[in-house]
């Protein structure tokens, strides 16, 4: 009876695993959008670029949540965000093709 009740708990723990992503949304929904294309010819801007148009309804919370912050404060937010992600891809994709 252990037996079945511990390989029971072994299978579902991985299942239930899967599905749970960790950090804040627009992260998870911008990674999402993002790292699947790392490895394709697409320009990393373009990827950024469709990714935040994916993920415009939880982009617009996230700015509904900042609307206290001052207006340069999210500006600078916005675009160090962007360009992490563009940094991302390049950074990536040249450390693959060094390992080639």
């Amino acid at each position: 009876m252990r037996f079945i009740i511990l390989f029971a708990i072994f299978l579902s723990v991985p299942l239930h695993a899967e599905n749970t992503d960790y950090g804040p949304p627009i992260a998870v929904c911008l990674n999402k959008h993002t790292i699947p294309y790392i490895n394709t010819t697409i320009p990393a801007e373009d990827i950024v670029n469709n990714a935040y148009k994916a993920c415009d309804g939880i982009v617009n919370e996230w700015n509904n949540e900042r609307a206290s912050l001052p207006k340069e404060m999210v500006i600078k937010q916005d675009k160090e965000l962007r360009d992490m992600y563009i940094r991302m891809i390049e950074i990536r994709r040249k450390a693959d093709a060094d390992k080639k």
